[in-house]
């Protein structure tokens, strides 16, 4: 395995019990002052409910979601769609987003404070505005849409309509998600912190807690669980004293907060651990970008949620994590176990509140097993560099961020049986372990150089039950392309266009009655590329909408029967050309 190379000593110091509690105890109501200081930095009660229904959450800031935290607040619509949203303070409309998945259509409030709110996943907006954008997207020939806005063309006062709440994008049932950011670093901010009046009194709840040998990678270590009990409203183990067979180690937890305002569990806050009298890792879910959000698989034992989607936050900061949310005055959450003595340790977690639950224990170092033996094909890949894989028919090259913990890759080549294939089929190590950015893969082809198939290449990744195709570039024999995961990557000939079908109509009917058209438009390998319709021989608005495509009848759609043409291509440049025709 790959040993850790550098840690902080904490030596072997002994502190009696009542010293130990009372700096716990101090250490926690600072912290827990913090939290609170944390509520006063910002201007409280400025921002009112988007809504005019009580805010019930579906999820927090912070909450664990797959490669991201969630970055503001999901608000119930009690389940239904075309409820009013209303501006949360005076300001100007800025920004306006539309996107076939992420936020689906939404809009930016910037205000005069310093502050910025955003809208998303709505149906639609108030009428001036969606006039205005109706008229860009129509100029453009585009539904998709991501620009700003000046001060002076739609200035909003507090509690203003703006839109109606829908599902839109990537949603998965009506809700309205809201984010607070910094309008000067773009930094998304805790909502939580802002004063709205969610009336929790509720503790966060601990359920598991683990142990991983740091000695080598986390890559390479398996959680170890230790079993806790609540006794008097505080968490202990089940056993008096934990004993671990390795030096040097580290901790996680799965834990959740509660409101009894909402049915559903969501993110923690806060979380700090101390051993001893020392605070060694500590951390707030405020303040960083959408830049960062992706350091979540550094935060989180990240084989476990892949296999078996179970989040399990860590209490230590793995060294290519660069996430700003620890606090600098604590360590990095490496534990030394320097002797056999036992030792004291506590978990404090937080919701944004203040309520808090702790989780005491002692443990001590038992004997240590032996080393494990690295294999002869294992290529250690370290964070904070650059680092390469070369094989026979492959080439990858990973950025300094790519990788949070040291890597025991492993690299397989062999020869590819499926018919379509235009490569070997390469394995690029575990999908259990994450990339925190883009890599460049290159493929040798199998292809002469003269095969016209070439033009209908595509390169595949399979990570898991996940599969991603991507549109590479050729040089020579080798096509490159760029992934965010690792597993097994081959070319593929992809010859077969997109399907467009109708959907709840029938091709020639009469739509007399009816307030939108949908199709449906799916490709086998992968997602659509491009989309295109023309009624009449003039560009026609269809909102994407997962694999449907929905145009809602206008002033572009007169009385009459029409003729509807629609184009779809696909990445590796498949095209499907189909005529419509109907009466409304």
């Amino acid at each position: 395995m790959i040993p850790l190379s550098k840690a902080l000593n904490f030596g072997s110091m002994k502190y009696p019990a009542k010293r130990f509690l009372l700096l716990v105890i101090f250490s926690a109501a600072s912290i827990l002052s913090q939290g609170q200081n944390g509520l006063g930095a910002y201007p409280q009660n400025y921002f009112r409910n988007p809504l005019n229904i009580p805010i019930q959450l579906v999820a927090n800031f912070g909450e664990l979601r797959p490669d991201h935290f969630h970055m503001g607040l999901d608000i119930r619509t009690q389940g239904r769609e075309n409820l009013p949203v209303y501006a949360a303070a005076a300001g100007y409309i800025s920004r306006i987003k539309i996107e076939h998945y992420g936020y689906g259509n939404a809009l930016y409030i910037t205000h005069p404070n310093g502050y910025t709110t955003l809208y998303a996943h709505l149906n639609s907006f108030y009428p001036a505005l969606a006039d205005y954008i109706k008229a860009k997207q129509y100029k453009e020939q585009s539904w998709a849409q991501d620009f700003e806005l000046p001060a002076s063309l739609f200035a909003v006062n507090k509690g203003q309509f703006i839109a109606l709440s829908g599902n839109t994008g990537g949603s998965a049932g009506p809700h309205l998600h809201f984010e607070i950011r910094d309008t000067r670093t773009g930094n998304n901010l805790n909502p939580q912190l802002f004063g709205f009046n969610l009336n929790d009194k509720q503790a966060p709840v601990i359920y598991k807690l683990f142990w991983y040998d740091r000695r080598y990678s986390t890559y390479q270590s398996n959680s170890k669980q230790i079993s806790i009990t609540k006794k008097d409203g505080a968490y202990t183990t089940e056993d008096k004293v934990v004993r671990v067979y390795s030096p040097v180690i580290s901790l996680g937890i799965t834990a959740e907060d509660i409101n009894l305002s909402t049915p559903f569990k969501i993110g923690i806050y806060s979380a700090a651990l101390w051993m001893d009298d020392s605070l060694l890792n500590a951390f707030k879910m405020n303040d960083f970008s959408y830049s960062d959000t992706r350091y979540i698989n550094a935060c989180i034992d990240y084989s476990k949620y892949i296999q078996g989607k179970t989040y399990v936050q860590y209490l230590a900061q793995l060294p290519g994590n660069h996430l700003n949310i620890f606090d600098t005055d604590a360590g990095n959450g490496i534990i030394i176990l320097a002797d056999t003595e036992i030792h004291q340790f506590k978990i404090l977690v937080s919701d944004a509140y203040g309520n808090a639950s702790t989780l005491a224990f002692k443990l001590q170092l038992n004997q240590s097993p032996s080393n494990f033996v690295y294999p002869s094909n294992v290529q250690a890949l370290l964070p904070n560099q650059e680092n390469t894989v070369n094989g026979k028919n492959v080439k990858v090259q990973f950025s300094k961020y790519a990788f949070y913990d040291a890597v025991p890759f492993v690299l397989s080549e062999t020869n590819n049986i499926n018919k379509s294939s235009a490569s070997s089929y390469i394995g690029l190590y575990n999908y259990t372990v994450p990339v925190h950015d883009s890599f460049s893969v290159q493929l040798k082809t199998t292809l002469e150089a003269n095969n016209y198939l070439r033009n209908r290449v595509v390169m595949q990744m399979i990570s898991g039950t996940t599969k991603q195709i991507a549109k590479g570039r050729w040089d020579g024999d080798w096509m490159l392309a760029k992934f965010r995961r690792l597993g097994n990557v081959q070319l593929l000939i992809d010859t077969i266009p997109p399907g467009i079908t109708t959907a709840g109509w029938k091709n020639g009917t009469t739509l007399s009655n009816a307030s939108f058209l949908t199709l449906k438009c799916k490709d086998d390998l992968s997602e659509i590329d491009s989309f295109r319709a023309e009624l009449d021989g003039k560009w026609l608005l269809f909102a994407a909408n997962k694999d449907n495509f929905i145009y809602r009848f206008d002033e572009h759609c007169p009385p009459g029967t029409h003729t509807l043409n629609v184009t779809a291509t696909d990445f590796a440049g498949n095209t499907t050309k189909q005529t419509f025709t109907f009466t409304n």
